[in-house]
């Protein structure tokens, strides 16, 4: 009799063991599911904050601070030509103006949102984003508002004065083209030309530009690397 209880006993026991193995490890697996999830949404809330993070780093830097600008079009040629990368600044148009001989990039055709039109307003958020459907110029600036800029036998000359241009070829001539000269440059506007003459729609067909269409001011070149820095 005594045998038979010990022998129970025993079962009882190994039954009791087996059936807290399972339990242990079905407690085992949930714990370790339950680390996996969160495991898991840790990882996502940590990608999701950095693309927070890069989509106002991207919204500062080019709304605000700078953005590049590629080169397409012979109108600045030499000091610029297809294909070269610039950075263009905007804490320099901001804080310092423009200057003459800035080479600064005009918005002609800004983006146009087909949804959310308001936005179409507000000139850092058209910057955003890199588009194929905006247009912008490359100029250099000539004149400020309120000078008179004339062009005598092929010569730059503001307020009666000529205008030393290093940066053109030595053959390089300015004529008129669409505007009767002399011309007195309008308030709130820049009078601008490419360094390539004979090849640059600017000022002298376009008339003077308004400052509010500056977005930018060259101040570095970042490709090729052989022409790799600051632009006078």
């Amino acid at each position: 009799m005594k045998e038979f209880d010990k022998e129970d006993n025993r079962k009882n026991f190994e039954e009791f063991i087996q059936n807290d193995d399972y339990t242990l490890e079905r407690l085992c697996h949930k714990v370790g599911r339950r680390k996996i999830i969160k495991h898991r949404r840790t990882e996502l809330l940590l990608w999701l904050r950095s693309f927070i993070i890069v989509i106002i780093a991207v919204t500062v830097i080019r709304g605000f601070i700078g953005e590049p600008v590629k080169v397409f079009g012979p109108s600045m040629k030499d000091t610029l030509i297809t294909g070269d990368i610039l950075v263009m600044s905007k804490i320099k148009l901001n804080t310092a103006g423009i200057e003459r001989n800035d080479i600064v990039v005009i918005e002609i055709q800004p983006v146009q949102f087909k949804y959310l039109k308001f936005l179409n307003d507000i000139k850092w958020f058209r910057r955003m984003f890199p588009s194929e459907d905006r247009a912008d110029y490359i100029k250099r600036v000539i004149a400020l508002e309120g000078e008179e800029i004339d062009f005598i036998n092929g010569i730059v000359y503001i307020d009666g004065k000529r205008l030393d241009e290093p940066y053109l070829k030595e053959y390089a001539s300015t004529y008129e083209v669409a505007i009767d000269m002399p011309y007195t440059v309008p308030k709130g506007h820049v009078f601008v030309l490419g360094d390539n003459r004979a090849l640059s729609k600017d000022s002298r067909i376009m008339g003077a530009i308004p400052i509010d269409s500056i977005i930018g001011i060259v101040v570095f070149r970042t490709w090729p690397l052989d022409k790799f820095g600051v632009i006078d």
